[in-house]
C-alpha cells in the first residue's frame, strides 16, 4: 500500500526529470527512496534516479543508482532494466569485462523481459565475446 504523499512525491520528482533538471530530479528520487523504502514506486524511483544521473553526465552515480536499485529488489519489476543499464554504464566507464558479465546476466535471469531483448545490441557495441 502507498503512503498518502507517495504518489504526489513521485510525480513531483518525475515532473522535474521531464523538465530536464536532471540533478534536482536525481536528488528528489533519492529522497523519495529514503522516505518510502520498500514502497510500490521505490523501484521506479531508483531506476529513474539512475536515468537522471546519466543525463546529468554522472555515469558513476548512475551506475551506483542502478546497482542499488537491483540490489534492493533483485526480483523487482525494474530489476532487469537496472541490470541492463548498469551493464551499459560499466561499459561507458571502461569496465568492459564487468559490463559484459553484467549484461549476460539480464537474459539469464530475466529471459522474457524487454531488457533481455536489448542486451545483444549493448553487447555488440561493447564488443563482448
Amino acid at each position: 500500500t502507498m503512503a498518502m504523499n507517495e504518489p504526489a512525491d513521485f510525480d513531483r520528482a518525475k515532473g522535474v526529470l521531464d523538465q530536464g533538471d536532471f540533478r534536482a530530479a536525481a536528488d528528489l528520487f533519492k529522497t523519495f527512496a529514503e522516505t518510502y523504502p520498500g514502497g510500490p514506486l521505490t523501484g521506479d524511483a531508483g531506476y529513474l534516479r539512475g536515468e537522471a544521473l546519466m543525463k546529468a553526465g554522472d555515469v558513476p552515480g548512475a551506475a551506483r543508482a542502478w546497482l542499488d536499485g537491483f540490489s534492493a529488489e533483485p526480483e523487482g519489476k525494474r530489476a532487469a532494466d537496472d541490470l541492463l543499464e548498469l551493464g551499459k554504464a560499466l561499459g561507458t566507464l571502461g569496465q568492459k569485462t564487468e559490463a559484459c558479465a553484467t549484461l549476460a546476466e539480464v537474459p539469464a535471469r530475466f529471459p522474457t523481459s524487454t531488457a533481455a531483448g536489448k542486451v545483444a545490441a549493448a553487447q555488440a557495441s561493447l564488443g563482448c565475446p
